[in-house]
């Protein structure tokens, strides 16, 4: 199955709308989605739990921005990851799922998990994604890039943001396409890295769809995914468990 993996150094910077860019673009493949929510990776600086959450990060998920939600405590040592496919949760309004499945995708699933075992929960969503229909796979989801070997990659950032998870900034020069979205108004002051700031990358709007950048960005995409759909796998069983149903949002 081919997989596009959607990717940034931190929230706020446009993933979820260059994901559901791809999946309108590559609408003549059935296309299905992944939200990658990884319980117990970087943490943003700003929302730092503090020592005494980061002595208990290998047994629990803890919010990496704070936001005390509930979705990442909802793993655990225990229950190390989650399938989340019911339609009462990934069709929540104004979810970042629900955005991807009114996008066009045939089928999504969230995926919460904690690092280790995010690769072995990102293959059961694919299971479950092919029995849906789906030839192809838009992930959110900056940490599979560690382990996934997409057949496009993109990553996207704002200039000025804030402080770079380290695996978006080690995949950087590895994205098929590096787009720098000008936001109306910025995540955040700090100044991108150098790198960024060198590397060839698409200047977009991405939230304005006649805009040149944003226009490129499609382009890219159609040419790297090609026009043929490949014949669909034979899909693995997919389990759910106690891990499948809704979710706190």
């Amino acid at each position: 199955m081919d997989v596009v993996v959607i990717g940034g150094p931190h929230s706020g910077v446009g993933k979820t709308l260059a994901a559901e860019i791809a999946i309108r673009s590559l609408a003549w493949r059935r296309v299905g989605a992944v939200k990658l929510t990884v319980a117990d990776g970087e943490r943003d600086g700003a929302h730092d739990h503090g020592g005494s959450a980061r002595t208990v990060v290998d047994a629990a998920g803890i919010c990496g921005r704070g936001a005390s939600c509930g979705v990442c405590e909802s793993v655990s040592a225990r229950l190390p990851s989650r399938l989340i496919v019911h339609p009462g949760a990934i069709r929540k309004k104004g979810t970042d799922t629900c955005r991807l499945a009114d996008a066009g995708a045939v089928a999504v699933a969230w995926v919460i998990a904690l690092r280790r075992s995010a690769p072995a929960a990102l293959e059961n969503a694919f299971a479950y994604l092919a029995a849906a229909g789906a030839d192809l796979v838009v992930v959110e989801g900056t940490t599979s890039l560690e382990w996934l070997r997409p057949r496009a990659s993109v990553m996207v950032a704002t200039d000025p943001g804030r402080r770079w998870k380290s695996v978006a900034l080690d995949k950087l020069t590895t994205c098929d396409i590096v787009v720098n979205n000008v936001l109306p108004v910025p995540p955040g002051d700090e100044p991108a890295p150098s790198a960024f700031r060198q590397c060839e990358s698409l200047r977009c709007r991405l939230w304005d769809p006649s805009d040149p950048g944003t226009q490129a960005y499609i382009a890219r995409m159609r040419i790297l995914i090609g026009p043929q759909a490949p014949a669909l796998p034979s899909a693995a069983p997919y389990q759910t468990g106690s891990s499948a149903g809704s979710s706190p949002a």
